[in-house]
């Protein structure tokens, strides 16, 4: 079994997710090409039993090279099983952590014509010390709206790896 596991991230937490997913499938045996959407050359049919995207928000939306990539490769990505993974400050919520509460990702598949068998939102990171000034002004602006942190020392992993464990038992599981 060989699974391909891109990942678009921006300050580095949903490739740490990825990582755990990794290494989660490999304990398993199954051979895991784990790369960065942002540098992948074009796939062809046969070489992946299945493809598993990730993807951060940044200000309510996922990198343009997602809406990119999927569409360039939609018919290999529906014709195997696939699955996605969002991770996002706002899934923290316990109102905003599923597929179907999820605005961002209900609004991306609702214009994208890959549909995944299997949908994963996870809760990201929050350190303000990886953001440049305007990125660091802004979340805290967003995390006092959202009576949030804004302590610029921060750093709170709000990721549920139980949830992201689960979520790499459904993809080895899907069919």
């Amino acid at each position: 079994m060989k699974f391909l596991l891109l990942y678009s991230s921006r300050f580095g937490h949903t490739r740490k997710i990825a990582l755990a997913l990794q290494q989660q499938w490999q304990k398993q045996g199954i051979q895991v090409d784990l790369k960065d959407l942002n540098c992948l050359p074009a796939l062809k049919a046969g070489q992946y039993d299945k493809i598993i995207i990730g993807a951060s928000i940044r200000y309510g939306h996922y990198a343009p090279q997602l809406a990119q990539w999927t569409q360039q490769h939609q018919a290999l990505l529906n014709s195997l099983p696939s699955a996605f993974f969002s991770v996002s400050i706002l899934a923290r919520k316990p109102h905003r952590n599923t597929p179907e509460t999820h605005t961002y990702t209900r609004k991306f598949f609702a214009a994208n014509a890959w549909q995944p068998k299997e949908i994963g939102i996870f809760a990201g990171e929050l350190n303000y010390a990886k953001y440049h000034l305007v990125d660091r002004y802004l979340m805290k602006m967003v995390m006092w709206l959202n009576k949030g942190e804004t302590q610029s020392d921060a750093i709170i992993e709000m990721t549920d790896w139980q949830k992201v464990e689960d979520f790499g038992q459904a993809v080895i599981d899907m069919h």
